[in-house]
């Protein structure tokens, strides 16, 4: 690995430690907190000031994280103009975050955080990047690129962002099978799925979300892919020419669509057409159900 991306995966390795050791500072202090999302809605409610000096902080690792998977180290003449840019990342993350903060305490530990950042990045030399260990390739999309794959779902697969099925009303595609997260996950379905992508020649998975402003747009090694709903919304997974769809909902579901794609998880799970989704609450035949109970 030469110095330009070691220092691009410094930065990312970087962000997703601190990311990482600054959530679990906070998870932990909510704990002691008792916190409870409802004391977001009592009047005068505000967070301590231990969370002040946390939160902006983890937020901020990953609007720079962001930020830096979108660069590419290739697209720079040498190791000082990648070091540029890096510390451009952080700058555009502190501005785009910053108007979201008025307390004091929040406002310093944005700026300690990226004052850390900038030093960490300042430092290295070409010494210390020859034994940084490598990380599997995660780039954050164009706009260009997003507006191009979710046109290809639109026309192949008839996705408009939202909800797609088994959450749609009307008939979902012949070449569509839909499972609780449950039944997926008891059935090792990421590993299936990664084997199956792979023995079909794709190497890399785009993956859309519904809201792609809150969470960024990847295009992600296969090797890290695994459907998830989370912040972004419904997300969708697919690659370049859209023969094949995964979709993971916030009703506990996750679709599979494809004609081939599905014959392999036939093939491999002989009962699954009789276990597919009914419902988001988990059951003991792990088809879930949308009776509450």
């Amino acid at each position: 690995m030469d110095h330009k991306n070691a220092l691009h995966t410094a930065a990312r390795r970087y962000c997703h430690q601190r990311h990482s050791e600054w959530s679990q500072s906070y998870q932990e202090l909510q704990a002691k907190e008792q916190w409870q999302v409802e004391h977001l809605f009592k009047p005068r409610w505000d967070y301590s000031p231990e969370a002040y000096a946390i939160f902006p902080r983890y937020r901020l690792e990953s609007g720079i994280q962001a930020e830096v998977e979108t660069l590419r180290p290739d697209a720079c003449s040498n190791l000082d103009e990648m070091r540029k840019r890096l510390l451009i990342a952080c700058d555009i993350a502190k501005t785009r975050l910053q108007p979201e903060f008025k307390n004091p305490i929040a406002l310093a530990a944005l700026q300690e955080e990226a004052d850390d950042y900038r030093a960490y990045i300042q430092v290295l030399g070409p010494a210390d990047l020859t034994n940084i260990e490598p990380l599997p390739y995660q780039r954050v999309i164009t706009e260009d690129e997003s507006k191009r794959l979710w046109n290809e779902l639109k026309t192949i697969w008839g996705i408009e962002s939202g909800c797609w099925f088994p959450l749609k009303e009307g008939d979902p595609p012949q070449n569509t099978i839909a499972f609780h997260r449950d039944y997926f996950e008891a059935n090792n379905g990421v590993d299936l799925l990664r084997e199956a992508l792979k023995a079909h020649g794709v190497l890399n998975v785009f993956q859309l979300h519904e809201f792609g402003s809150v969470e960024p747009e990847y295009e992600i090694e296969l090797s890290i892919f695994e459907p998830t709903y989370g912040s972004g919304g419904e997300q969708y997974s697919t690659s370049e020419v859209a023969d094949w769809v995964v979709y993971a909902s916030h009703e506990s579901s996750v679709t599979v669509g494809g004609d081939w794609l599905i014959r392999i998880f036939e093939n491999n799970w002989p009962d699954c057409s009789s276990r597919t989704y009914q419902g988001p609450y988990s059951t003991n035949d792990l088809r879930g159900t949308w009776n509450w109970t």
